[in-house]
């Protein structure tokens, strides 16, 4: 049954919307929309990641960021579900299995969500824009470790307002991939965490949703990502949207 449309005017009329949440580079950015307790459960906040992150398009375009705190989560086509990389050592993937990334967008210019059903005890993802991966990228050059340089530049990222540390709490989190807001994010260390339970071998499931991971690579990103939680129709409706989509940045 194709998806009924809906646009961020219905979302703004019955949920607490805030804007501007975060600073970063001396600007303003990301939306924060609080859904009420009792339509939770409906339409469309009962919906897959793909509904919001088609159907607002134009919101993480203009915010950067988008989050719905809370908001239970609906696994239908994720492409993959980062847990602790202790967990993924089956893996080849880098993507599970490093402790830390480098910033990176996922494939440009459509945007990413990320989902937790509970909180994140010992990973985050960080978020910055081109000075702040200039600086990551400075500090490679000098010949520290990627997971070095997380360990020694977040916590400056946030007191200096060039970082953000985002999805540790339940919720959904949308994150734009084009060259409007020029966001790149990684995967990066709660350390306070790690360092109070060093010998940590799990952690809550983050599962990643992206239109192009899903039409193109939901079965090479993990290999024991099983056939649960798909749906054939969503993913024929969302191949069509995107083919017939006006270029958007």
């Amino acid at each position: 049954m194709p998806r009924v449309p809906f646009c961020f005017a219905d979302i703004a009329a019955e949920c607490r919307v805030e804007s501007g949440v975060h600073r970063l580079d001396g600007r303003r950015l990301g939306l924060r929309i609080t859904v009420p307790q009792a339509l939770r459960e409906r339409y469309p906040y009962c919906g897959s990641a793909y509904g919001f992150l088609q159907e607002l398009r134009r919101e993480i375009l203009d915010y950067g960021l988008v989050e719905f705190p809370g908001l239970p989560l609906n696994p239908q086509n994720y492409t993959l579900a980062q847990r602790a990389p202790q967990q993924h050592q089956y893996s080849s993937n880098p993507y599970l299995t490093d402790f830390c990334q480098q910033p990176h967008q996922d494939t440009p210019p459509y945007p990413t969500a990320f989902w937790l059903p509970a909180p994140r005890r010992y990973f985050a993802t960080w978020v910055m824009g081109e000075d702040g991966v200039q600086r990551v990228m400075s500090a490679l050059r000098r010949g520290a470790s990627i997971d070095e340089v997380h360990q020694r530049l977040q916590a400056q990222s946030i007191a200096q307002g060039w970082g953000l540390l985002v999805n540790q709490q339940p919720g959904l989190l949308l994150i734009d991939n084009s060259s409007r807001n020029r966001l790149f994010h990684a995967r990066s260390g709660n350390w306070q965490a790690q360092r109070a339970e060093p010998d940590f071998d799990t952690d809550t499931p983050m599962y990643a949703f992206n239109e192009v991971g899903l039409l193109n690579y939901i079965d090479v990103m993990d290999s024991r990502r099983d056939t649960g939680d798909r749906n054939a129709d969503e993913c024929e409706e969302l191949r069509r949207f995107l083919d017939s989509e006006a270029p958007f940045v």
